[in-house]
């Protein structure tokens, strides 16, 4: 977890949306990074009004509060 918040303090990101594919090894589960999405693509839930609100209080007053 340290590592993601690591790389939007880097690139100066409030909010990314993470990607990765996981895949079964011997050794347990694989994780690849595929990508940071800094938009996000949730418009097209049925809840997206909701989500919104829920994001513009995160950037605004912090995930603390």
């Amino acid at each position: 977890m340290s590592s993601l918040f690591a790389y939007l303090d880097f690139f100066a990101l409030e909010f990314g949306c993470f990607d990765f594919a996981l895949e079964e090894s011997i050794k347990g589960v694989k994780w690849t990074f595929i990508e940071c999405n800094p938009n996000g693509q949730w418009a097209w839930l049925p809840d997206f009004e909701e989500m919104a609100h829920a994001f513009a209080d995160v950037l605004l007053n912090g995930w603390w509060t």
